[in-house]
């Protein structure tokens, strides 16, 4: 099967580079056992994408052994595109997110083991799925990234956790200083009494 192609490509500047357009309208050709789901996502076979997502962004690995030659394109409208030589094959994934995003924050690196993706969310909040349509088998959630909302919501409240050394770095040299004053009062409270606890109570008659 033949699919038509009118997306545009980008090659990295640098590790994590800029998205930079360039024009192709050459047809894709389909290997077979090239996973399609109605929703418009497209993998190839020996390909796997892992994902994971926050409530304003979206990370994604493309799981493609020694990549080459690697384009990367998305659209507002959440259409994803990566190719890339890998085993004297031309791989080329399609991802149809679930929502939009904003294609100008895109961001991407490749590496040995494949390529990672930054795609930032047109709107706040939890999709839950990546696609749209039904999720191919070889979409997995990353669960070693993976974080609940409320997590989400304590670490935006607490952006230095629960960590005493944190906090005392955020906020200051005087962190605690409360402590320390109280403990300071009690010293001096007990170097002044002079009672002793085997003297009797002094009575003493108020008019």
């Amino acid at each position: 099967a033949r699919l038509a192609e009118n997306t545009a490509r980008v090659a990295p500047l640098g590790p994590l580079g800029r998205l930079t357009m360039a024009s192709s309208s050459a047809p894709i050709v389909l290997a077979s056992a090239t996973s399609v789901t109605p929703g418009g996502t497209v993998i190839p076979p020996g390909v796997r994408v892992t994902w994971s997502e926050r409530a304003d962004r979206l990370s994604l690995h493309v799981e493609i052994a020694e990549p080459e030659e690697v384009a990367v394109s998305s659209t507002d409208a959440g259409a994803v595109a990566i190719d890339a030589d890998s085993d004297e094959r031309r791989l080329e994934v399609r991802l149809q997110l679930f929502s939009q995003i904003d294609a100008s924050k895109t961001r991407w690196t490749a590496s040995g083991r494949g390529v990672a993706l930054e795609l930032s969310k047109l709107r706040i909040g939890r999709w839950n799925v990546l696609v749209a349509g039904v999720t191919p088998a070889t979409i997995k959630v990353d669960w070693s990234q993976y974080v609940d909302e409320e997590e989400e919501r304590e670490a935006k409240l607490y952006p230095h956790g629960y960590d005493t050394y944190k906090m005392r770095g955020a906020m200051g040299k005087d962190w605690g200083s409360n402590v320390a004053h109280e403990l300071a009062a009690q010293k001096q409270l007990a170097a002044i009494n002079t009672s002793r606890p085997d003297e009797e109570d002094e009575e003493i008659s108020c008019y």
